[in-house]
């Protein structure tokens, strides 16, 4: 992918273990939420059951990736804590999306803790790329906005590479 030759982009492979550790977590997810793709943040997405379950194991991988990124030993993605607490740490929230050029997404309908940041994750499972990333309170602004979908999107060319993070006052992962 074209993405992936960013100097920026942080590429990050999951072996086996972390795949399947992003499938049974997916799963755990939507059993436990009693939730598929007609969920109203999935936004009418074509998909089926399986599909959703699919995507749900991506953004568990991204989790993985990200936390691999970190160091965190141990790192099991979370079943449904939905912003309840951070995916990561004390203060990150792991956004995924399948699309190279995808932008970093807020659901302004969903509890969100402001204080925490966002890390865009795009690929697709075992290759991810860490994008970078941004302030909830700052993604949260009026020229985020979609106003169509009533969140809000930021672009990747908005968000801060991740070498700035451990320097920023955001920096306490």
């Amino acid at each position: 992918m074209v993405v992936l030759s960013m100097p920026s982009l942080i590429r990050v492979v999951l072996d086996r273990a972390q795949e399947i550790e992003a499938h049974d977590a997916a799963v755990a997810r939507v059993r436990s939420n009693d939730t598929g793709p007609e969920a109203t943040h999935m936004h009418l997405q074509a998909m089926n059951y399986h599909d959703f379950i699919a995507y749900c194991a991506e953004a568990a991988g991204a989790e993985i990736a990200v936390a691999a990124y970190f160091g965190v030993a141990n790192f099991k993605p979370t079943v449904d804590t939905y912003h309840s607490q951070a995916d990561i740490g004390n203060n990150i929230e792991v956004k995924y999306t399948k699309y190279p050029t995808g932008q970093l997404i807020i659901q302004a309908n969903q509890s969100v803790r402001l204080e925490d940041i966002c890390i865009l994750v795009v690929g697709k499972s075992p290759v991810y790329a860490i994008v970078g990333w941004f302030p909830i309170t700052m993604a949260m602004a009026e020229k985020y906005l979609h106003t169509q979908q009533g969140n809000y999107w930021v672009p990747q060319s908005n968000l801060f590479e991740m070498k700035y993070l451990k320097r920023s006052n955001y920096g306490r992962a």
